[in-house]
This record gives structure tokens, C-alpha cells and sequence, in this order.
């Protein structure tokens, strides 16, 4: 897909967004969107529980119990409790009816007027491309969902695993030339990636259990650290696996009470030198790298990045 499709049909949903009122409409009411689409989802589904409209809602469940309290608060909805009286089964009240009228009202006035402009084929089409819209966007999010980041352990079935994917991206996909000795330190990672208690090694599957990305952790000394062995499968590059991974790799870094990491790639993947710049990295001459960094023989191209600038990106987008 081109950057100019993307473009597109992120230019045209903020239009849509506009032209519906929907920013007009939250700066003349107290309540966030979510509230409205918290109430609406009720008002479909008797006796929906807080959990499920969470999950409906894609709102963590600490949002979600604030959004229903203050529904609650307002007498817009009311519950009764299920026979564990651990969950609460939602009912919109009449003067939560009354309140949702309003925005009922409000977008029917702006959907009629569209419709002035358009005739039924149109209609139709629209219709179903923004459904295939919505489809695809809600597949995409489950696929995302479905990848899971495993920590290393002693599995040599899983390191190999690891191994093949790699191998397969060095070999197959940029033809680099690399040995066999290359990646062998996966499979002896309890002295490559073992340090203070834990392995500092990451994968991602998918939802068939296949590896499909890692990452590596590797300790210089008390303050810096090397990241090592970044790979994601080209199928799934894109999809946020290269994120997650390295928001876990943050996680661990942290822990360890690293200040800087450093890491080393090949010229010829201009790709992932795009990333690590996106994500604050800076690239470095090879004499400014610390004394005991690993260098990979094949290594060409070096980054550092201040672990704190680096979490502020990542969570910006987790």
C-alpha cells in the first residue's frame, strides 16, 4: 500500500470526524467520547457486563470502571448484580434514553443532510466499503493481538527455531554472508544473555506458535547494554512485532538500571536503520562504541540511544 493511499484514507476519516460534529459536539458537552459509546452500547445490550464493554470498547478496564461510574453517578444507567456479585449487569436508565436522544438527533440531522447528495447506489457503496473498512482494521488489531513475546528458555527446540528465522532473514531475504557460527549464541545464551537472575532474551510467535521475531539483551558493563539479534520476519514487519519487542527489551534495561544501549546493523538494511532513527537512536563512528561491545563481524553501521528518550517513544505508541 502507498504512502498516498494511507494519506488518503487518513485525510478523509478526520473529515469524516469533522463534518459529522463530532468535535463540535464533545466541546459543547462534559462528556468524552467514550462515555457516549459506553452508553449506546448499553442502551444495544441489556445487561451487558462492565468486562465486555471493555472488550468492546478496546478501553483498558480501570477507563472503563471510571466511564460506568460516572454514568451511574449521573443515574444514566443502573445495575443489578450477578449471583457471584462480582460483576455488575448494566441497564440504561430513562434518563440516559432521554440524554442519548440528543445524539441520536444530532447525527441523524448531519446523515440526512449527506444524503441529500447522494443517490442509493452511492449509498450502497458506501456503506459497504466503510463496513470492509472497519472489518479489516478490526482483523488487523486481532491479528496484533494473536502475537505473544515469549521470554528464551532452555528449550534448544525453541533456540533453534529462533536460529532458522534468523538465518533465514541473513541468508534468503539479504543474501549476507555469515557463518554458522554466527547466531550461535542464542544456543548458548546462558553466557551471552544470562545476567542478574534472568534471561535477557526475547521471541515473538504467532498465533500458529511460529517464531516470527527476537530480540537479545546484552550486558557491557553496570550502565551500558547491546541490543542483539533484532530480527522480525519480513511478513510481519509493520504490524507493531518490532515495537513490542522492544518494549520489552525497555522493560528489562530498566530493571537492570541501564542508562545506554548500543547496537550494530548492516549498511544494507536501510530499513531497520530507519527504525532505530524514528525510535531516537544515533548513529556513531565505530571507535565511539564502549570497549567490550560485541561487534558482529558483518556489522557495519552503529547506533546509541539514551534509554529514557527511547521508553518516551515506545510508550507513546504501546
Amino acid at each position: 500500500m502507498t504512502k498516498k493511499i494511507i494519506d488518503e484514507l487518513r485525510h478523509n476519516a478526520r473529515k469524516l470526524v469533522r463534518e459529522l460534529g463530532m468535535l463540535r459536539l464533545n466541546l459543547s458537552n462534559t462528556r468524552a467520547p467514550q462515555h457516549w459509546h459506553t452508553l449506546i452500547e448499553i442502551a444495544n445490550n441489556p445487561n451487558i457486563t462492565t468486562t465486555k464493554i471493555s472488550n468492546l470498547l478496546l478501553l483498558p478496564s480501570s477507563s472503563m470502571s471510571r466511564v460506568v461510574n460516572s454514568l451511574l453517578k449521573d443515574k444514566l444507567i443502573s445495575f443489578t448484580y450477578g449471583i457471584d456479585k462480582r460483576e455488575k449487569y448494566l441497564q440504561i436508565t430513562q434518563k440516559g434514553l432521554m440524554e442519548l436522544k440528543q445524539i441520536d438527533d444530532f447525527s441523524t440531522i448531519k446523515i440526512k443532510g449527506a444524503m441529500e447528495f447522494l443517490n442509493e447506489s452511492d449509498l450502497s457503496q458506501i456503506i459497504d466499503g466503510l463496513k470492509k473498512y472497519a472489518d479489516a482494521l478490526e482483523n488487523s488489531r486481532l491479528s496484533r493481538e494473536q502475537i505473544k513475546i515469549h521470554t528464551l528458555s532452555t528449550s534448544r527446540a525453541i533456540r533453534k527455531q529462533i536460529i532458522n528465522m534468523i538465518e533465514n532473514i541473513q541468508k534468503n531475504e539479504f543474501n549476507l554472508p555469515i557463518n554458522d557460527e554466527i547466531n550461535i549464541g542464542i544456543l548458548t545464551a546462558e553466557k551471552e544473555y544470562y545476567f542478574n537472575g534472568s534471561y535477557n532474551f526475547w521471541f515473538a510467535v504467532n498465533h500458529n506458535g511460529q517464531v516470527i521475531g527476537s530480540i537479545g539483551l546484552k550486558k557491557i558493563d553496570h550502565k551500558t547494554a547491546e541490543i542483539k539479534k533484532f530480527f522480525v520476519a519480513a511478513e510481519y514487519r509493520g504490524k507493531g512485532v518490532a515495537i513490542k519487542l522492544l518494549d520489552k527489551l525497555i522493560k528489562s534495561a530498566i530493571k537492570h538500571k541501564f542508562k545506554f544501549l548500543y547496537l550494530g546493523t548492516v549498511d544494507l538494511l536501510k530499513a531497520a536503520q530507519r527504525f532505530y532513527e524514528k525510535f531516537g537512536f544515533v548513529r556513531i563512528n565505530e571507535n565511539e562504541l564502549p570497549n567490550r561491545f560485541d561487534k558482529c563481524p558483518i556489522d557495519s553501521c552503529f547506533f546509541k540511544v539514551n534509554i529514557n528518550d527511547l521508553k518516551d517513544r515506545i510508550d507513546a505508541l504501546m
